[in-house]
């Protein structure tokens, strides 16, 4: 309780930080909606030629990226700055966490706060609420309990796959490349079905960077695509489960890097 009361402050001290430059704040919610509203329209401008891909309407596939988008939106609120790990190992700053008498983690963790996140949230939440409508779904409480699940699902394993990339940086001295091309990589690949790429690509969104479980697989549960006999159907009750798996993963390659810290100055 007391990790978690600290680290609410730090990002408090962070947000009140950031309100300072109010301008900087509103232009870049409205440049993070703008760029979500583009992608949604050349998502419907391929499914006017189209009508559909890979038997995925464009209202399913609207849902299927607004899915994405809400456990992207909590990552990139509260996650974005990891991909700056490298610079506080470069510039020596990162040895700051390791004199003071809190975790290290928590520190780092707390130390940004990405309110553009605010606007990909708007987006995601909208979307969802249109295509939902446009499908004509409702759901029970079970399904709507796992829709919860799934988002926070998908926030961490957004978070999990970043945090292993960016302690590279502990090896390497870099680690940004690495991270920007896997997220590039990941936008491509939740924008459409994992169907239509292809099944060395579904192979690889599933096995080696496992980001299909962030919206493709949840999403057919959750749209009634999981048939009786269906041989991936199974995978789609997985997300909750790989994202634990992820984070632990991510917990041990932390603290494996840490305990190797040198600091810039070797």
């Amino acid at each position: 309780m007391e990790t978690l009361r600290m680290y609410f402050k730090l990002l408090g001290i962070s947000l009140r930080s950031r309100m300072q430059f109010r301008t900087d704040f509103f232009v870049g919610m409205v440049s993070v909606v703008l760029l979500n509203v583009f992608s949604l329209a050349t998502i419907g401008v391929v499914l006017n030629q189209f009508q559909s891909l890979a038997g995925w309407s464009i209202w399913e596939i609207v849902f299927l990226y607004s899915l994405w988008m809400l456990g992207h939106s909590l990552f990139s609120l509260l996650f974005w700055h990891m991909e700056d790990l490298e610079f506080y190992l470069i510039q020596g700053t990162f040895d700051m966490f390791l004199v003071r008498p809190i975790s290290p983690f928590l520190q780092f963790l707390g130390r940004e706060i990405n309110y553009t996140g605010v606007a990909d949230l708007l987006v995601g939440v909208a979307g969802m609420a249109v295509a939902l409508g446009q499908l004509n779904i409702h759901w029970n409480a079970a399904q709507a309990g796992y829709l919860v699940v799934v988002i926070l699902a998908g926030c961490l394993i957004e978070f999990s796959i970043t945090l292993c990339l960016a302690c590279i940086a502990f090896w390497t001295g870099r680690s940004a490349s690495s991270i920007n091309t896997v997220m590039q990589v990941s936008f491509v690949i939740q924008r459409y079905p994992v169907d239509m790429y292809g099944t060395w690509f579904r192979v690889f969104a599933t096995c080696v960077v496992p980001v299909a479980f962030i919206n493709y697989y949840p999403a057919r549960l959750l749209l009634g695509k999981v048939t009786p006999g269906d041989p991936w159907g199974w995978l789609s009750y997985l997300s909750p489960a790989v994202a634990l798996a992820l984070l632990y993963l991510a917990s041990r390659v932390w603290k494996r890097a840490i305990r190797q810290y040198s600091s810039a100055g070797g």
